[in-house]
Parts: structure tokens; C-alpha cells; sequence
């Protein structure tokens, strides 16, 4: 038996393992007590579980994507050696699931640099605070000899995965120019449909299309409102011994419109509406319950003393 090991996909492995490590440490600046609660390593691909109180903002989220670049820039050494596990506490290594090390361990470390002029004060302050080591940790998996065989990181998704663990997913290498140019065409694909000429004017475009279709939803809320007016003014109506307005409402009707509207046509007056289809509201006085009358009634539904709804086609055939 021979045994080959597929170089593109271990070198895509590589730049994705060693930027999970990127991304432990820019994490740890944010939250200083965390650690690692699973990771994900494939080919470009990167899934990482964190405990964490809180989801990162945007704004965090923007930081940690452009400092794994700038450590992707520096083209950074990435050494890993093995020494005595207290050795590597010294330095200040990683250490997960403590029980598992043995005397000797090995420890991936990403060695800092002092930024050139091309950066300013606040990235100069910022790698500074690292100190000697960007990260370092106990692993033995592959990692890239240097950062910039990387190539690229952008950050996917982020979501709660249980109770205090995050989980972040990114990209590296190839896969990254890969969602930029989908992103890209996204964006083409709004230009054209939105009628802008540049990608910068989509944004002001939103806005007035958001502004206009808030408007006419109000519209729309408006004439709403005066068609259920109209139909519960002039709309047939019965009564009986238990509802003083029983009315069969259009299909169509809004119930979620129609309480406070039909509370102001019928002040004082139990009531029930219903339609076709078995979609009811019942509307009580002070000293009747809608739930004991939907219960009479053998209704299913659910509300308060004074208003009950639901959807029971039973209804239909009550009145």
C-alpha cells in the first residue's frame, strides 16, 4: 500500500491552520480570557469556536480582518520547536486540555517585527503590545513557514453556536480572491438592478428606497385603515345571546388592525368576526371573558379575558 498526500490541499490546510492561530491571538486582545473551544482546519476554510460572553461587533470583527492581514504583509517566521513543557509555559505558550501533554511538547511560535515607516503610530503601538511572540502555542499540525504564504484572510460569518461559544468561519489563500470576485459580481449585479453607476452610490441608494417603501406601507396602513372602517360601519351584522356584533369579514381583512379599530366602532359591545376560512377574533366587555365564550364555543385560540383570536374552521358553521 502507498500512501499520497495531495500537496495543493496540504498547503491550503497549512495556510488555514496557521491563520487559526492569527485569529486566537487577535481574539485573546479583545477577550483576554479565552480559549479555544473547537476549531475546524480544511482547505482554505476555517471554523473557530471561542468562549465568549458576547458576539464581536462589526467594528471588532473589521479590527481582527485587517490586523491577520497585516500579519499576512509582514511576512512573519513561523518557527516550531519542542522543548519540556515547563519550558514552554515560561514562554508563555497555549496549553489546552493540560492532562493530554507529556514532558515534551511542540510549540508553534509567530515571531513578532518591528513595523517599518509604511505603518503608522497606532499599528507601531498595537504590535508592540504583543511583546516577543504574536502567538504561540502547543500544536502539531502543519503550519506555513511564513505569514504571507497565507495570502489572504477574510472573515465569513460569525454566530453563537451555545451558551458562551462563539464560532467565527473564514477564509484564506485562493478562496479569499474567490469571494471577492463573487462579492464583486453581487455588487454588479445591484448596480445594474438599482440603476447606479458606481458601487459607492448604493448605499444613498438603499436609503431612498428604503424611505419610499416606508411610505408607502404607510399608505397602504392608511387605506387599510379605512377599508376595515368602512366595511365594520356598513358591513352585515347579527347578534345573539352571547355577542351583541357577530360579522363575516372579507378573507382578506388584517387582524392584526382590526381590535383596535373594531374596539373604537363598538365601544361597549362584546363582538365576534370571523371569516371564510375560519380566522376569528373575539372582542369582550368589562364583566364578559372571551376565553370562557371561545371555550363555549369550542374554539381553538388564545388571547386574554377581553380578546381571544385564532383559527378554527368551526366557526364558520356557528353563525
Amino acid at each position: 500500500m502507498k500512501l499520497l498526500v495531495s500537496k495543493p490541499q496540504r498547503y491550503a490546510k497549512k495556510r488555514a491552520h496557521t491563520a487559526t492561530h492569527l485569529l486566537h491571538s487577535e481574539l485573546g486582545r479583545i477577550f483576554p480570557d479565552t480559549k479555544q473551544a473547537g476549531s475546524l482546519v480544511d482547505s482554505d476554510l476555517l471554523r473557530f469556536d471561542f468562549y465568549a460572553e458576547r458576539l464581536l461587533s462589526e467594528q471588532e470583527l473589521a479590527q481582527i480582518q485587517k490586523r491577520i492581514n497585516q500579519m499576512i504583509y509582514l511576512g512573519l517566521d513561523i518557527k516550531t520547536e519542542e522543548m519540556s513543557i515547563d519550558e514552554a509555559a515560561k514562554l508563555g505558550a497555549k496549553m489546552f486540555f493540560e492532562e493530554k501533554y507529556g514532558d515534551r511538547v511542540r510549540v508553534v511560535q509567530v515571531e513578532n517585527v518591528d513595523l517599518g515607516e509604511e505603518f503608522d503610530d497606532e499599528d507601531k503601538a498595537y504590535f508592540a503590545g504583543y511583546g516577543r511572540f504574536i502567538s504561540i502555542e502547543l500544536c502539531g499540525g502543519t503550519h506555513v513557514d511564513t505569514t504571507d504564504q497565507i495570502g489572504g484572510f477574510t472573515i465569513v460569518s460569525q454566530e453563537a453556536v451555545a451558551s458562551g461559544i462563539k464560532r467565527i468561519t473564514a477564509l484564506t489563500g485562493p478562496r479569499v480572491n474567490e469571494r471577492v470576485g463573487a462579492l464583486g459580481a453581487i455588487l454588479d449585479q445591484l448596480n445594474a438592478d438599482l440603476q447606479v453607476k458606481a458601487a459607492t452610490q448604493l448605499p444613498e441608494k438603499a436609503k431612498k428606497l428604503v424611505k419610499e417603501l416606508a411610505d408607502a406601507q404607510s399608505k397602504v396602513e392608511s387605506l387599510e385603515t379605512q377599508v376595515i372602517t368602512a366595511l365594520l360601519k356598513s358591513g352585515e351584522k347579527k347578534s345573539n345571546a352571547d355577542f351583541d356584533v357577530v360579522m363575516c369579514l372579507p378573507s382578506t381583512t388584517n387582524f392584526k388592525s382590526l381590535p383596535g379599530l373594531a374596539r373604537a366602532q363598538f365601544e361597549n359591545q362584546n363582538c365576534c368576526f370571523y371569516t371564510s376560512e375560519g380566522n376569528y377574533l373575539i372582542l369582550t366587555v368589562e364583566g364578559k371573558n372571551a376565553k370562557d365564550l371561545a371555550q363555549k364555543l369550542s374554539l381553538k385560540g388564545g388571547g386574554n379575558p377581553q380578546q381571544v383570536q385564532g383559527r378554527d374552521e368551526k366557526i364558520v358553521d356557528l353563525f
